[in-house]
């Protein structure tokens, strides 16, 4: 019976960008319908609006962190970050930083959520910094650099 109520977590980026951009659409073009009515005031939907995007700017955030995410592959016997190839051999340690998963909105009984994380490879000679989104991706990254250094 629990199954049947628990919600499924989706963490599709399409999905979070679209549904953050069409809810604040919405809200938006409520308040100028509420104006073009004469219900509210021009000064009162201005207030409305810069305060509905200032409680809203976190999610937007979200989308800025999605266009500016970095690119890894693993290839072979090195990992590739944003176009540059680092040895297996030369990765000493690791460490990772995860932020708080954020529930983005709710939609059809799923959950759509935003996971982020941050990982610092500590090499021979200087410290990579490269981020990672998406709860599977984190965690397959996370056995995999375990197992290599391990």
């Amino acid at each position: 019976m629990k199954e049947f109520l628990k919600s499924n977590i989706d963490e599709t980026p399409s999905m979070i960008i679209l549904g953050v951009v069409i809810l604040y659409v919405l809200v938006v073009v409520f308040i100028l319908y509420l104006l073009f009515l004469h219900r509210i005031t021009v000064l009162c939907s201005i207030i409305c609006i810069v305060i509905f995007t200032l409680i809203y700017l976190p999610r937007f955030l979200i989308i800025n962190k999605f266009v500016k995410k970095d690119e890894i592959k693993i290839i072979e016997n090195y990992i590739m970050i944003n176009g540059v190839g680092i040895d297996f051999s030369e990765i000493q340690s690791f460490r990772v930083e995860e932020a708080k998963p954020q529930i983005v909105f709710f939609i059809n009984n799923k959950m759509i959520m935003f996971y982020y994380a941050k990982f610092y490879l500590k090499l021979q000679t200087e410290e990579v910094i490269f981020s990672v989104i998406g709860s599977e991706k984190i965690s397959l990254l996370k056995e995999f650099l375990h197992q290599l250094i391990g």
